[in-house]
């Protein structure tokens, strides 16, 4: 890894294509994260009239108006586009034998006009968590607020790793249905955007390097709707973990 510094403290960080296909492979090699897949076109136009059918549906039941499902449609002449993966170098671990944080560009697929969708429904789910920090102004702030803490008290941090890829989809679905049940205003059934999310996360077809791989498990960092829903599922496993000590 090369650094170059930038203007007004930036750096411009130059990875070297051998070892930037090396650690994707290391990742992509994982079969209980991605699998390969046998790609055809039809694949992209079965998704796309399952996101018409989807929104179809609500704007039949009332829970759409015309010019949103408009938006939300995708036209049939109109190409979709697989996924693109690529890696961020995490420089801040180490300089050699980097690794690399994958994204999946959401642009253009089939499934990102129901990623957005679900983003914009969720959100207020996750800012109603207990542990729900909207920046690191309310966090400061939070830890200002701290009353009455015994002088032996530890303040202690955890980082999941690789959280977003490590969410077994029964099980974030589950927590999402709970969830979702819970609103004492439901604006859009709860069936609904649990089938929503299950097509968002079941079919995240992405190309890399020329091949065409599916990420099996978790949600991808890059769909619109993966940072609500990982906080919504970490909120829940928070609170049930807390509950038992």
């Amino acid at each position: 890894v090369i650094i170059k510094k930038a203007d007004k403290g930036s750096c411009v960080v130059v990875w070297g294509r051998e070892d930037y296909l090396r650690e994707a492979y290391n990742q992509l090699m994982d079969s209980n994260i991605y699998s390969d897949v046998n790609y055809n076109e039809s694949l992209l136009k079965g998704l796309a009239e399952k996101n018409n059918v989807l929104f179809t549906s609500l704007k039949a039941r009332g829970y759409l108006s015309g010019k949103q499902l408009k938006y939300f449609t995708i036209e049939k002449k109109k190409c979709t586009n697989l996924g693109k993966m690529y890696l961020l170098p995490k420089i801040h671990k180490c300089l050699s034998s980097v690794p690399g944080r994958p994204v999946v560009s959401n642009c253009g697929t089939p499934t990102e006009k129901v990623s957005e969708y679900l983003d914009s429904q969720l959100k207020p789910l996750m800012q109603n968590g207990k542990s729900y920090i909207r920046d690191s102004g309310d966090f400061i702030q939070k830890i200002k607020n701290l009353k009455n803490l015994p002088d032996s008290a530890i303040l202690v941090t955890a980082d999941v790793v690789g959280l977003y890829p490590s969410i077994p989809h029964e099980s974030g679905l589950e927590v999402l249905r709970k969830r979702l049940e819970e609103r004492e205003k439901i604006s859009v059934p709860t069936q609904d955007l649990v089938q929503m999310a299950q097509f968002v996360l079941e079919n995240n077809f992405f190309e890399f390097n020329g091949e065409v791989k599916q990420q099996i498990s978790g949600t991808a960092i890059g769909t619109k709707f993966a940072p609500t829903y990982a906080c919504i599922f970490m909120d829940d496993l928070e609170t049930s973990f807390l509950e038992t000590q």
